[in-house]
C-alpha cells in the first residue's frame, strides 16, 4: 500500500514540477527535447514591416513622382469622372 502511495505522490510531484512522470528511452528523448524549446511564436512577433511607414513613405513618393500606384490613380481617375458627372457626395447646406 505504502508503494503505491509513493509512487503516486512521486508521478504527481513530476506533473506539478513539469518533471518526466516515466522512463525515457534515447527515442522518445528526442521528442521531450523538441517539446521543451521554446515556442516560434516569440521571434516570430517581429517579422511584419512596419506597414504604416511604408505607406506614409509610398504616398509621399507618389506625391513627388518617383512612384506609381496603378490602384490608386485608377481610383482618383473614376472619382474625378463621377465629379464630372455630378454624382459626387453632396455639398453641405444643399
Amino acid at each position: 500500500m505504502s508503494v503505491k502511495y509513493v509512487r503516486k505522490m512521486a508521478l504527481l510531484r513530476a506533473r506539478i514540477f513539469g518533471e518526466l512522470t516515466r522512463q525515457v528511452t534515447p527515442k522518445s528523448y528526442k521528442i521531450v527535447e523538441h517539446f521543451a524549446q521554446k515556442p516560434l511564436a516569440d521571434s516570430l512577433t517581429t517579422y511584419y514591416p512596419p506597414i504604416k511607414k511604408f505607406q506614409s513613405l509610398l504616398f509621399r513618393l507618389r506625391h513627388y513622382g518617383f512612384y506609381s500606384d496603378q490602384y490608386l490613380n485608377f481610383q482618383e481617375e473614376m472619382a474625378a469622372k463621377r465629379k464630372a458627372r455630378g454624382k459626387g457626395p453632396p455639398k453641405k447646406g444643399e
